[in-house]
């Protein structure tokens, strides 16, 4: 059924009780963190949807989400993007076609305010790949005995200390070392940072780690409890970062049975520990929509040895801009994107050429492309992909890099 909707905007303050009652029927998010989030974020972080007057209750707020602004890291540069969290209906009024409306108006609006992506973490499938998501990376939850994660002192030429929870700036400094190399990770805002090292609302403890040259990665971690140890935060660039942070957690085996933490498919802690017992507690998808899909293309970074065309011929039944043939011209490690007009046969016209290297895609499945999530190989295997053979080893060399991941959730 689609639904009749009396305006999607701003929440307003009178309707924040409302928005906090929706949230907490979907999510089971209590009052106190749903203030916090916004206190956080800024009130303007949160988008309300109300009934239209045919529904006999005009004006009611029947869904709610919150979106911000932020940047997500792809190929070494930053993309601007939009998160999206906490989409939730009034389970009274759901099979409506509240949380698709909800999503429409908040994808235009990020659309029209510059982002080119959007991410969130789905609490449901359907909705958002009839949107134009595709699955653009992962959260993978580790967990170890602690005596598993090291088997000898620390570096001697290594240090830990303490530092100051209430001031990210070192941390942040740091952590942009990790958004150049990796693909997926977002660039935190104040809110997103307070999540990661006050994850209860209370201060972590954190510890930058070290050598003679200065600071090498950090690790915050929240007192022990119930015989665990929980990694609220981290970050190591360097191999004898990672030896520290491993005799660090090991140093814990008297007080907790297993540490836990979050990371990427290819964690340091994983690749370097040397006895058995890691294990993944969980493993969670994220989602991509590309809305701006020039600009998207063109924001983010390609190995810098790469140089090509590759036209993609994109379907997208929601923003028709991004329908149609666009070339992908890759050089230097930047990429420029010119739009193609159709021929009467609906190919895209190549201006003449007959040696066009060409993939047909749907929106959803160059999100996982662009993010290096699934590659083309893959996407052709399973018929969410068509192109010839040299089109999709060129694909394969533009999108290589790093699987996308992100310890962030929201």
């Amino acid at each position: 059924m689609t639904a009749v909707t009396g305006g999607f905007g701003l929440l307003l303050p009178e309707e924040r009780a409302d928005a906090a009652a929706l949230v907490r029927q979907g999510f089971g998010i209590p009052r106190e963190y749903f203030d916090r989030s916004v206190e956080l974020f800024g009130p303007d972080v949160m988008r309300g949807l109300r009934a239209g007057p045919e529904t006999g209750h005009a004006g009611r707020l029947v869904a709610c989400a919150a979106v911000w602004p932020m940047d997500q890291w792809f190929g070494g540069r930053p993309v601007p993007s939009c998160g999206v969290a906490a989409v939730a209906v009034d389970p009274a009024e759901r099979g409506r076609g509240y949380g698709t409306a909800l999503m429409r108006g908040l994808l235009e609006e990020a659309r029209a305010g510059g982002a080119a992506l959007s991410v969130l973490y789905p609490a449901t499938l359907p909705v958002y790949t009839r949107l134009g998501f595709g699955r653009g990376g992962v959260s993978f939850d580790w967990s170890a005995p602690p005596a598993a994660l090291s088997d000898g002192p620390p570096p001697a030429d290594g240090w830990v200390r303490r530092a100051d929870a209430s001031d990210a700036s070192p941390l942040a400094a740091l952590r942009r070392t990790l958004l150049t190399t990796t693909n997926g990770l977002v660039e935190r805002n104040e809110g997103l940072w307070s999540f990661a090292l006050c994850p209860d609302g209370a201060p972590s403890d954190v510890y930058t780690l070290g050598g003679a040259g200065g600071p090498e990665g950090y690790i915050a971690v929240v007192p022990p409890a119930d015989r665990k140890l929980t990694v609220a935060d981290l970050c190591l660039l360097s191999p004898r970062a990672v030896r520290l942070a491993q005799s660090f957690l090991a140093g814990y085996r008297a007080q907790v049975d297993r540490v836990s933490w979050r990371g990427g498919p290819d964690d340091a802690l994983v690749l370097l520990a040397p006895e058995r017992g890691v294990r993944v507690d969980a493993c969670d998808d994220w989602l991509l929509r590309i809305l701006d899909l020039p600009r998207a293309l063109e924001s983010r970074g390609y190995p810098p040895g790469v140089s090509g065309e590759l036209v993609l011929d994109v379907s997208d039944a929601l923003i028709p801009e991004n329908s149609g043939c666009f070339r992908l011209r890759l050089c230097g490690g930047t990429a420029s994107v010119r739009s193609l007009p159709r021929g009467p046969d609906s190919a895209p016209k190549a201006g003449g050429r007959t040696d066009e290297a060409v993939l047909s895609l749907s929106i959803a499945a160059l999100a996982s492309l662009y993010s290096g999530h699934k590659g083309p190989h893959a996407l052709r295997q399973v018929g969410l992909l068509r192109g010839g053979e040299d089109a999709v080893a060129l694909a394969a060399l533009f999108f290589s890099g790093p699987t996308p991941w992100m310890p962030d959730r929201f």
